[in-house]
């Protein structure tokens, strides 16, 4: 890794560090998140409502596995951003090698028991029989793709955590362009099926390119089984596990919703699914620039510079009200024209719209919660980044549980009136407790 990109966030202007570093995470993610879309929208459009819902079910399990490379590669990011600016080429090469030890060995575990489970946790969200057979088969061929994914992920994830934000944005700039050029190809003969397939295949030449990008920054010389080491795997787990408890928590509440949603039928289903993919990319800059934030934070805390991790929060936040003003405009006033990109059921574009419309107005407390919990991963307070969370995600699920059997469809949004008010007091009373003003780490 050059130096300059080692050095970027610990001098200069905070604002001009912060957003420089931000912008290619922000179009990363944007991206990524934009395939989702697009795969969605191709599913939609080229199938029918019924294909959509299907594509649905599937991911929503899928999320039972995946929260596992979320968690290692959030811990990656951090473990690689705490260690960066203090530790020696040789030093990282063994930290990146047993990281990516670990992602290998998680990321065959969980192809092993998704396809074990695959039917059985399909029915367990009351998934309709319609679509279960399109939704098992999507599920088993996007596991195929698996170990790719996470190792891709990883990998990006480790180089934007030593500061270098430019490599992953190109690596996501490709795979997405041809992931959204397979389903063109393969979605028309082959359904659902070939949705998955084209993500796979995607993924695996996106694993490919970037462990190439670590041979040439990261790592030095080859795997040795020597290399690995107890105190790294501690260290790995001690970031990962709250990150990875988080992302399955979050993953419980989709299944949750999930199931709730299943009574309502079809059309409901592809209405909340294209609903949470366009609530997903319009704020994905906002989760790039929390997660720009936790990098920020995390390498001038070990150097010692708090007053400049400080600042970089208040740049943040003033950043972070002016985009939510303007997603929260968008989707209260256009909530029926994006829902009509991605299905021609009328049906499912009023459930969906009637969602997006209401559901955006909680925007500006959750990510002012988003900010305060970034606070609290930059500095390594990962037992109450989980409370803040899981607290959350408890209180969504709860109203979930009680609302929506009670109210129906609304119930979802009415759910998150509650909780985000709430979350947003926890977390900003628990960063508060921790302060950026505290030592740094050794």
């Amino acid at each position: 890794m050059r130096e300059e990109n080692q050095s970027a966030l610990l001098t200069g202007p905070v604002r001009g560090a912060l957003v420089r570093f931000a912008v290619p995470i922000i179009l990363s993610m944007v991206t990524t998140q934009l395939y989702t879309v697009a795969d969605a929208m191709i599913v939609g459009l080229c199938l029918d409502a019924s294909a959509l819902a299907a594509v649905s079910n599937g991911t929503t399990v899928l999320m039972l596995f995946l929260f596992v490379s979320g968690g290692l590669e959030l811990g990656g990011n951090l473990l690689a951003a705490a260690n960066r600016p203090k530790t020696d080429q040789e030093g990282m090469s063994r930290l990146v090698y047993n990281i990516l030890f670990v992602d290998l060995a998680a990321s065959l575990l969980m192809l092993a028991l998704g396809f074990w489970g695959m039917d059985r946790l399909l029915e367990a969200i009351r998934t309709p029989s319609e679509i279960l057979s399109g939704a098992a088969l999507y599920g088993r061929i996007y596991l195929l793709g698996l170990p790719f994914l996470m190792l891709y992920d990883l990998a990006r994830q480790l180089l934007i955590g030593c500061g270098e934000s430019k490599i992953p944005l190109r690596a996501v700039a490709v795979t997405s362009a041809l992931n959204i050029c397979l389903d063109l190809i393969l979605v028309g003969p082959m359904g659902v099926a070939g949705a998955a397939l084209a993500t796979a295949l995607s993924q695996a030449a996106g694993c490919a390119y970037m462990l190439r990008c670590l041979r040439r920054t990261l790592l030095a010389g080859r795997f040795r089984l020597s290399m690995l080491q107890w105190a790294w795997f501690v260290e790995i787990m001690r970031l990962s596990l709250p990150n990875t408890v988080q992302q399955s928590a979050g993953t419980a509440i989709t299944v949750v919703r999930q199931s709730l949603l299943g009574p309502l039928g079809v059309a409901a289903i592809a209405g909340f699914s294209s609903t949470g993919k366009i609530s997903l990319l319009l704020l994905m800059p906002v989760f790039s620039l929390m997660q720009s934030l936790v990098v920020f934070i995390a390498q001038n805390r070990a150097v010692g510079q708090l007053d400049r991790a400080e600042e970089g929060v208040r740049e943040a936040r003033r950043i972070l009200l002016c985009y939510t003003a303007l997603v929260t405009a968008v989707c209260a006033l256009g909530s029926r024209f994006l829902l009509g990109l991605f299905t021609w059921d009328q049906e499912a574009v009023l459930y969906g719209a009637l969602l997006l419309s209401r559901e955006c107005w909680s925007y500006p407390l959750t990510n002012l919660r988003h900010l305060q919990e970034a606070r609290l991963r930059g500095e390594q307070q990962m037992g109450r980044y989980l409370t803040s969370n899981m607290a959350v995600i408890a209180m969504n699920m709860a109203g979930c549980l009680l609302l929506v059997p009670r109210l129906g469809f609304p119930g979802f949004y009415w759910t998150v009136y509650l909780s985000a008010p709430l979350g947003l007091v926890l977390s900003a009373a628990l960063a508060r407790r921790g302060g950026l003003r505290r030592q740094p780490l050794s």
